[in-house]
């Protein structure tokens, strides 16, 4: 969907980290169905340079920088601190808030397979990824069995990395990057890699 104002459309980039950090922490809300949607992006402090990199991705299409935000944690009576951002509401956001929300909760598109990229990949993995032994895995948990396969079928077929699926619990999954993958799977993500999360490749 068109935005008005050139300005205020996604550019190419943009289009592929959005539909990757949608894959991991990166949300977008709209209040009513009337309503543009807005993304919302948030990081704990430890990750406040990658933070600061997404919204230097997503700038022009903000109206304020990001802000810190504190809650205590009453289990543990820690305090725990995130920097986060919102986007302005705007059409060019639409279009993702319909196919990754379609009843409100997040879910893998049908069309994925379309829209993720290597560079998506790529910020997916720094949002919820982590190297785990040989392999590379993929916290997926928010998704259900039929979207984890879907999205293993896609890794499969845009990037031709072999991966398999492991149950957390009886409706919680994680998908792996297997180690005879990893150097292929290297390749594809880490030019895109922010400096900051390099740390989870190695």
């Amino acid at each position: 969907m068109k935005s008005p104002n050139p300005q205020l459309a996604l550019s190419p980039i943009q289009r592929e980290i959005l539909v990757g950090g949608l894959l991991g922490d990166l949300a977008i809300y709209r209040a009513k169905a009337t309503h543009n949607a807005r993304l919302y992006v948030q990081q704990g402090a430890v990750h406040k340079e990658y933070l600061n990199h997404l919204y230097s991705v997503f700038q022009n299409l903000c109206s304020s920088e990001p802000k810190w935000s504190f809650s205590l944690n009453k289990r543990n009576n820690r305090t725990y601190e995130t920097l986060r951002f919102n986007s302005r509401s705007l059409p060019c956001f639409n279009y993702y808030r319909e196919v990754f929300y379609p009843e409100g909760i997040k879910i893998v598109p049908a069309n994925i397979g379309e829209l993720l990229t290597a560079r998506g990949l790529a910020y997916w993995c720094m949002d919820d990824g982590n190297k785990d032994r040989g392999n590379f895995r993929l916290a997926t948990l928010s998704f259900s069995r039929n979207d984890v396969l879907l999205l293993i079928k896609v890794l499969k077929e845009n990037f031709s990395l072999d991966c398999s699926l492991n149950t957390v619990k009886s409706t919680q999954y994680r998908i792996y990057v297997k180690a005879n993958s990893m150097v292929q799977f290297r390749a594809l993500v880490s030019p895109y890699f922010h400096p900051s999360m390099l740390y989870k490749l190695q």
